[in-house]
């Protein structure tokens, strides 16, 4: 198993038993892990800064000319960084965020509109097709009446002819008789 996992490149305890330092242990466990490779050459920085220090300090004798120099300047430097990093990836997201938000409000509003003036013309159409069955109302009862009026007429009318044929008739008999008379 061992074999197999040393053979992956991955950091075993067996590894780290063999380690001759801080530094060569976290250099191990930076290859077995996700970090990349710039992370990897801050961190070994630092454990090395913080190695050469404690061996500085273990020494006997006067202390080096600069008392105090900053160790942190690659740890603050990768923090500042990775703060800008996501200051401008909140902005951007923000940004989206505003444009998305203005793209809605847009289509909400002609959507809206569109609604409004849909009903509109819904109401405008619904009034006009009630006057057209009101109209249409009239005019069947104007023809109902009509058709009436020229069934009566009709009728009527049949028995005024049929009158007419019967006097026109009489008329020329009693001419023809009075014709005979003379």
């Amino acid at each position: 198993i061992l074999e197999r996992e040393m053979a992956k490149g991955s950091a075993s305890m067996l590894q780290m038993k063999n380690a001759q330092s801080v530094a060569t242990a976290l250099a191990a466990m930076v290859q077995a892990s996700m970090m990349s490779s710039a992370d990897v050459r801050r961190l070994t920085a630092l454990v090395q800064t913080a190695q050469t220090s404690d061996d500085a300090d273990a020494e006997p004798g006067a202390p080096a000319a600069a008392v105090y120099e900053s160790q942190s300047g690659n740890i603050v430097d990768t923090l500042k960084d990775i703060s800008e990093k996501a200051e401008t990836q909140l902005d951007e997201a923000r940004k989206k965020e505003t444009a998305n938000l203005q793209n809605f409000e847009m289509l909400k509003q002609s959507i809206s509109d569109e609604l409004k003036f849909g009903n509109k013309d819904m109401g405008a159409s619904k009034q006009t097709l009630a006057q057209a069955s009101e109209a249409k109302a009239t005019a069947e009862g104007d023809l109902e009446t009509a058709s009436k009026e020229l069934a009566e007429d009709s009728k009527a009318n049949g028995e005024l002819h049929q009158d007419c044929m019967s006097k026109a008739e009489d008329f020329e008999a009693e001419t023809k008789s009075r014709g005979e008379e003379l």
